[in-house]
C-alpha cells in the first residue's frame, strides 16, 4: 500500500517577489529611462521644427525673387514706343516702374500704348508703415514685402498692397547703370542697366538654443547684423538685367 507523503504548505518567506527596495531601484531606473527618451524627443522635435522654419524661409525667397525677378526683366516694355515706360523711383529700399504689357482688350504682350491696365504699374518694398525709416529694414524685425499698382508715394494707400513674401527683415535694390557705376538712388534712371536684388529673410519663432552673430553682406553697398539674437535668417541675391531698358 502507498502511503502518500504530506507536503506542508510553503512558507511566506520563500515564495517568488519583489522586495521593497527592488521596486524603488525599478523605478529609479525606469524614471532615468523616460527622461532620456522624453529628451531625445525633445531635440528631434526641436530639429525639425528649426529644419521646418529654414525651409519656410527659402521657400519664401526663392518665390519673392523669382516673381520680382520676371517683374523687372519687363520694366521699360514698351512695344509701341509711345508709352514711355520704364523707372518711376529707383531706391535702396524700394522701386517702382511701368511696362506696356497688355492691350485696351487685356490681351498679355502686346501693349496699347498706355500704361493703364493691369500689372503695368508696379512697386516692390515694404509698406512705408514698416519701414518708416526707410532703411530697407522692417522696424518690427521683420514684415511683408508687397507688391502694389498704382503706386503713389506722395500718398501711398496701403489697400494698394498685396503680400508676396512673409517674415522679411530687409530688402536691398542696388543699380548698375550703363556707364559701369553702381547705386542705391541713381539720378538719371533712364541709365540703369541691371539691378542687384538682396532679400533678407527670417525665421518666425526664435530659437532659445541658437544665436545668430552672422554678418549678411548685400550685393549692393549694405550689410546687416551681427544681430546677435534667437532668429535664423537666409539671404538671398540676385542680378537682374533690364533688357528693355536703354533701348
Amino acid at each position: 500500500m502507498n502511503i502518500r507523503k504530506q507536503t506542508s504548505p510553503p512558507r511566506l518567506g520563500s515564495q517568488d517577489a519583489f522586495t521593497l527596495v527592488e521596486l524603488l531601484i525599478t523605478m529609479v531606473i525606469s524614471s532615468f529611462v523616460i527622461a532620456s527618451i522624453y529628451s531625445a524627443y525633445q531635440v528631434q522635435q526641436r530639429q525639425y521644427t528649426n529644419q521646418a522654419q529654414v525651409v519656410e524661409m527659402q521657400q519664401n525667397l526663392r518665390a519673392a525673387m523669382q516673381f520680382i525677378t520676371s517683374e523687372l526683366r519687363m520694366a521699360g516694355y514698351d512695344p509701341r514706343g509711345t508709352s514711355g515706360a520704364g523707372f518711376l523711383e529707383a531706391k535702396g529700399h524700394k522701386v517702382q516702374f511701368t511696362k506696356d504689357t497688355v492691350n485696351g482688350s487685356g490681351t498679355a504682350e502686346r501693349g496699347d500704348g498706355l500704361l493703364t491696365g493691369a500689372m503695368e504699374d508696379v512697386f516692390f518694398g515694404f509698406d512705408p508703415a514698416d519701414d518708416t525709416d526707410n532703411d530697407g529694414e522692417a522696424d518690427s524685425g521683420s514684415a511683408s514685402l508687397m507688391l502694389s499698382q498704382d503706386y503713389d508715394s506722395s500718398a501711398p494707400n496701403s489697400s494698394n498692397y498685396r503680400d508676396i513674401a512673409d517674415n522679411i527683415h530687409a530688402i536691398e535694390f542696388s543699380y548698375n547703370m550703363a556707364d559701369g557705376t553702381t547705386s542705391t538712388a541713381p539720378s538719371d534712371l533712364s541709365n540703369i542697366d541691371s539691378i542687384t536684388v538682396s532679400i533678407l529673410a527670417r525665421a518666425k519663432h526664435p530659437d532659445s538654443s541658437f544665436t545668430n552673430s552672422t554678418v549678411y553682406t548685400t550685393g549692393g553697398t549694405n550689410s546687416w547684423g551681427p544681430f546677435n539674437d534667437n532668429y535664423r535668417r537666409r539671404l538671398l541675391v540676385t542680378n537682374i538685367k533690364c533688357r528693355n531698358m536703354g533701348l
